[in-house]
């Protein structure tokens, strides 16, 4: 991401996305109310005698008063929707509707009423970040799960098994089908590295000895993998050792950048305050507002969802609530509604806090 212009005095920040990763974190910016302008691509349609013509394609600079704004993740483009406040007269009625194509190398402009630190914060991390990812594969005797961690979230992206059973259906453990579980393994990352040049490390994680197995073979059949490989313990080689991964903080250590980990990191805490009764956890717009008039809350928790799709006076309560923290020195995360903290932190509510000191009772 590339910060521009920063003029806060008239809520105006001016940025050029670079990835998918800052797609993303535009979707967490850009809210409904907000306006924002950039150049893009309408159709036009003169009038030649009685019926219009089929219309052609203009570039045009336009500005929007944003309405909905939608994430097309496997197309590489972020859907910004509203009427038309500002465009050439000649080609343009105000109050239209149009939809701008943010995609990685368009310069736009966001204006907002106020900028929340957090979200001023979200850009800066942003700029700083270069799209890393990293890739965790978990594997035991028998099969093998492959995930790609990003900002965006955890995508499973395989699963493999292995295609030899024995008595009672157990896995025979031969020589011949952990080569050909390994075998697949390595070929599936393979295109994998080939497809993604922005990662950081591979992760391989298991119980037992089969992952240790595992990783001695992809140094020597997959070249890419040397300098990057990371090997640790979880409890299985399904999809839920791979969220254990983030879980017990692997990721934190090779990629402390990449905030789903964190995330995760802060529900735990919000889990064990919640599970311990320590009276350090708060969640729901009635015990957040509470705790927030008390200066009580260090981490406010605040779903994508919650923040993009209340309703436009909900939402300026919640951007008064965020505000107020922040004026506190408390920090703001906005988690992702697409993983797994994100769906637990949608269980509470969509908003949740940590606390500083448990509030009085009352």
């Amino acid at each position: 991401m590339k910060i521009v212009a920063r003029k806060l005095k008239k809520g105006i920040v001016v940025v050029v996305p670079e990835s998918m990763d800052d797609l993303w974190h535009l979707y967490n910016v850009i809210l409904p109310g907000d306006q924002i302008a950039a150049r893009t691509v309408r159709r036009v349609r003169r009038t030649e005698g009685s019926r219009p013509d089929r219309g052609e394609r203009r570039g045009m600079f336009i500005r929007l008063d944003v309405e909905e704004v939608s994430l097309h993740k496997y197309s590489n483009r972020l859907r910004v929707k509203g009427r038309i406040l500002a465009g050439p007269e000649d080609f343009v009625s105000l109050g239209t509707y149009h939809t701008i194509n943010v995609e990685p190398g368009l310069k736009i402009e966001i204006v907002k009423t106020h900028w929340p630190r957090s979200l001023l914060n979200r850009l800066k991390e942003a700029a700083k970040q270069k799209g890393q990812r990293v890739i965790v594969i978990a594997v035991e005797e028998g099969c093998a799960t492959i995930g790609i961690v990003d900002d965006t979230g955890v995508d499973i992206h395989l699963s493999l098994h292995g295609n030899s059973m024995g008595k009672y259906g157990k896995y025979q453990n031969s020589p011949e089908n952990i080569g050909q579980l390994f075998g697949a393994v390595a070929l599936q990352l393979g295109e994998l590295l080939n497809k993604i040049p922005d990662v950081i490390r591979i992760v391989v994680v298991g119980p037992g000895f089969t992952k240790d197995k595992l990783g001695e073979f992809l140094q020597q059949k997959v070249p890419a993998v040397k300098g990057r490989l990371l090997l640790d313990h979880v409890s299985t080689g399904t999809s839920a050792g791979v969220y254990e991964a983030l879980q017990r903080g692997i990721i934190e250590r090779v990629a402390s950048e990449i905030r789903l980990s964190r995330e995760i990191r802060l529900m735990d805490k919000l889990l064990q305050h919640l599970g311990k009764g320590t009276g350090k956890a708060a969640y729901g717009w009635d015990e957040i507002n509470r705790a927030i008039q008390f200066g009580a809350v260090e981490t406010l928790l605040v779903l994508d969802k919650t923040l993009r799709e209340a309703p436009p006076e909900k939402r300026k309560i919640l951007e008064n609530l965020m505000r107020q923290v922040e004026k506190q020195a408390g920090s703001i995360e906005i988690f992702s509604s697409e993983h797994q903290a994100g769906k637990q932190l949608a269980g509470l509510g969509g908003l949740a806090g940590i606390l500083r000191f448990p509030l009085p009772d009352g």
